[in-house]
């Protein structure tokens, strides 16, 4: 491999977690247009390496690429909502039962840990009048959300359920279908049920937290189709 082509790739690598970064926070909303170019400038690299990485997140189904126009964010529909549901329902409740069997006192602790800063998010989430504030508690929950599913599934030592899930729950995120957990009421429901997931995990209980972890999942379900509706 020549110099040059391992440049183009370390540029392409570099802009590729640049845009997967901003998708998942939800700076590039479904139907944006990835302007290669300022992009590139951005990060200090051409438009090639963008285009790039454009290609990879299409094949990964973050983005489609239009003919005349480039690449764009993906929309998505109800059945599509319907089946990253069911996906992730499949995966994680299987999961859970399997960390209720595997999980390590270091599992529990890194579970743990993700769980405990949800519910002090709660309280700042209940505390604040700033929107804007309310708005950054509101992502990162979602963040120590998702890094405690991940933990779950990291905790049953199979690294092809990791690699899956993690896919899963990124569509989830770039989607924007995780954002009825901006209110309070909803942030310290989803504890609530977490809380059940880590308590029988941690009793090593698999039929519960298998339980515990279906039920969570069809209730965001349930939840995520309201707010596209309403959206």
């Amino acid at each position: 491999m020549t110099p040059g082509r391992h440049q183009v790739e370390t540029h392409a690598s570099r802009a590729y977690h640049h845009l997967r970064q901003k998708l998942i926070s939800g700076e590039f909303k479904p139907g944006t247009r990835l302007l290669y170019g300022p992009i590139g400038k951005e990060i200090g690299v051409s438009a090639t390496p963008v285009r790039e990485a454009a290609g990879q997140l299409a094949t990964e189904g973050m983005v489609e690429l239009v003919p005349q126009i480039g690449a764009v964010v993906r929309s998505i529909n109800e059945p599509e909502i319907q089946e990253l549901y069911e996906v992730r329902n499949l995966i994680e409740s299987f999961a859970s039962a399997r960390a209720s069997e595997r999980s390590t006192s270091e599992d529990i602790q890194l579970i743990a840990k993700e769980y405990n800063t949800m519910r002090e998010l709660v309280e700042r989430q209940k505390q604040t009048n700033s929107p804007e504030e309310s708005q950054e508690i509101a992502y990162q929950f979602n963040q120590a959300d998702h890094n405690f599913h991940l933990r779950i599934v990291e905790a049953t030592g199979n690294h092809t359920l990791v690699r899956t899930s993690t896919q899963s729950n990124i569509l989830t995120r770039v989607f924007g279908i995780w954002m009825h957990r901006q209110g309070a009421d909803v942030m310290e429901n989803t504890c609530n049920e977490h809380e059940k997931i880590f308590t029988a995990i941690q009793n090593g209980n698999a039929e519960a937290a298998h339980e515990a972890a279906s039920n969570h999942i069809l209730k965001g379900l349930q939840l995520s189709l309201q707010s596209f509706r309403e959206a």
